[in-house]
């Protein structure tokens, strides 16, 4: 094989990997993390610049490790034969399309895993033990939600305490101690994950229910939509309510502007007449979650270091 042939095969694997991944997945578990290191001030006052990266690299690793572990199984339980191929929905197909084999996508999701735990060990020995226990638990939820969490309606549920683990871990890491209101503004981030995981997970309700498992929009059944909206709604009461405490910086309060917009996403949803229709109230749910991730955390950052 040519030098240049070794390069197109290198650069398919990497293409390979990259896709069974999914990085921009991870945006809103990165932008928790760094609200997190920002939330008790400016982290580099606390721990340098070194331990900062190496909390957004673990979560970001420990995200990436899901993704591939999902494709996996969900590839193994023959749910990716059911599902439709959406840009959010049904996992990246990789392995329904062979670019990767089931074992290399194994082998991925657990080389990525133990790195995130490797890092998270680290942390231990710099910050103490709580860092450990949340990692851990962390990685608890990683081995038990595809196999068991989603199987029994906590899929969502999970999702938003990831959320909370990561804002947490990430300000218990720089800062040294551990607060409710840190808990509390945890809940905005995770309430985002949730609501980008259910509405991500419509349009694999009659696979989901083929293969057993309970998400939410499965129990809804038709008025999934409706569940969509209270979450929604939860995140909003939520945001406000740590704005009026003055937990969260004013600044935070324009992220209800995206919020309100999802009214727009539960209608189109409501109405949708085919999976084009549903795609389309995804990619704006997307949008919005994305939205709303960045006000917080820009809103953290500035009260941090002004």
């Amino acid at each position: 094989m040519t030098l240049g042939g070794k390069t197109t095969e290198s650069t398919k694997r990497l293409e390979a990997y990259t896709r069974i991944i999914r990085p921009v997945t991870a945006f809103s578990t990165v932008l928790a993390a760094i609200g997190g290191l920002f939330y008790a001030g400016n982290p580099l006052e606390y721990s340098g610049i070194h331990i900062p990266l190496l909390v957004v690299i673990g979560v970001a690793l420990a995200h990436f490790s899901v993704n591939a572990l999902n494709d996996y199984l969900d590839y193994k339980s023959g749910l990716d034969l059911l599902t439709p191929r959406t840009p959010f929905s049904g996992g990246s197909k990789a392995l329904i399309d062979g670019i990767l084999s089931p074992i290399e996508a194994l082998g991925v999701a657990i080389a990525l895993l133990l790195l995130a735990l490797a890092i998270g060990s680290y942390l231990t020995l710099y910050r103490g033990l709580l860092v450990l226990v949340l990692a851990v638990t962390g990685a608890l939820i990683i081995a038990t939600y595809n196999k068991f969490l989603v199987k029994i309606g906590l899929g969502e549920v999970a999702v938003w305490a990831k959320g909370v683990l990561v804002f947490v871990g990430a300000h218990y890491t720089v800062a040294g101690f551990m607060t409710l209101e840190a808990v509390a503004v945890g809940m905005v981030y995770g309430g985002v994950s949730a609501l980008i995981l259910y509405a991500n997970f419509i349009p694999d309700v009659e696979a989901d229910r083929v293969v057993g498992r309970k998400t939410l929009p499965v129990l809804l059944g038709g008025r999934a939509w409706l569940g969509y909206l209270m979450i929604s709604l939860t995140v909003t009461l939520i945001l406000i309510l740590l704005v009026t405490l003055k937990l969260l910086n004013p600044l935070a309060f324009l992220a209800v502007v995206p919020l309100a917009l999802t009214y727009k996403v539960a209608l189109k949803l409501k109405t949708s007449k085919d999976l084009k229709d549903v795609v389309e109230a995804l990619a704006f749910n997307a949008r919005i979650c994305r939205g709303v991730d960045v006000i917080v955390t820009v809103a953290i950052v500035v009260g941090a270091l002004l």
